[in-house]
């Protein structure tokens, strides 16, 4: 894997987020340098886990960095947005490091996915222009046999009646790759990540969803002056609790692959809280 690099771009948004947090610039470089520890080193994974994890903790980097971007340049409800999937994914990686039987059912359920997608277009295309579009990467046919392969380990009794009594005849096929929803498994790992629930998943639904919520949410009749003050504490919002899921995410690493990182991650933790004015330290207790 790389070492990352970040580049800032320069707009009025972005000065006065540095004007705001004069500090920042230095804690940022030493969560780039903890974070370059945990993902910029070369690998080899023993087990299908291993695999996983990693490359889930690799892509939460990355919408760490979406979600700073957004942040830093005035795009708060953007950078919330986002949030929601960085969380999600921390909740899967350290849900599966918890139950490593789960592993290959997360990869099975691929089938699935790539299945329900498939069906949209083939509806709106039809097969072979689908078939065409892929340019023999994949096909119809072979999307399906894949999903058949694994249907079966999918399969939940529609009744709520026998519901887990494996008696009923009605099935269909679950809605995720395991039978716990997200709030269930951030439930299942404790409060390290329920109380982050609200503000990085629940609340950041409301924009990402189309619903009255969203579609109203830049209708305000406050001054611009006010507006823009509004839409920097939405950036700063996120990137305060993006910053608590990092840190979950490098912990998990760290106790997956035992890098040795505790004493650098709460350095990190202590120097960002001192960015944030104590802000960050709020977060991480509540977390």
């Amino acid at each position: 894997m790389s070492l990352m690099k970040f580049h800032w771009g320069v707009t009025p948004e972005s000065d006065a987020f540095f004007q705001r947090h004069p500090k920042f610039s230095d804690a940022f470089e030493h969560l780039m340098v903890l974070a370059n520890k945990t993902f910029g080193r070369e690998y080899q994974p023993k087990d299908r886990l291993e695999h996983i994890a990693f490359n889930l903790g690799e892509m939460c980097r990355v919408d760490f960095l979406e979600i700073l971007f957004l942040a830093v340049h005035g795009w708060g409800i953007g950078a919330t947005k986002l949030l929601r999937g960085l969380y999600e994914r921390a909740v899967t990686l350290a849900y599966m490091i918890k139950h490593p039987e789960k592993a290959e059912r997360f990869v099975w359920y691929a089938a699935i996915q790539e299945y329900k997608v498939m069906l949209a277009a083939v509806e709106l295309v039809g097969e072979k222009a689908f078939d065409e579009g892929l340019a023999g990467n994949t096909t119809v046919a072979q999307i399906t046999a894949s999903r058949d392969e694994f249907k079966g380990e999918f399969q939940v009794p529609v009744c709520k009646k026998c519901h887990g009594k494996g008696t009923c005849s009605h099935m269909t096929t679950a809605f995720s790759w395991d039978e716990k929803g997200v709030l269930a498994q951030a439930q299942a790992l404790g409060t390290s990540y329920t109380n982050l629930y609200m503000g990085c998943y629940a609340m950041p639904n409301m924009h990402a969803h189309v619903s009255f919520t969203s579609a109203m949410q830049e209708y305000d009749k406050k001054a611009d002056k006010e507006r823009k003050r509004q839409r920097q504490q939405e950036g700063d919002f996120a990137l305060i609790n993006a910053f608590a899921v990092l840190l979950l995410v490098i912990r998990s690493q760290n106790n997956l692959f035992g890098l040795g990182l505790e004493q650098d991650i709460k350095a990190c933790e202590k120097e960002w809280s001192t960015a944030w004015g104590g802000t960050v330290t709020a977060v991480l207790d509540r977390s």
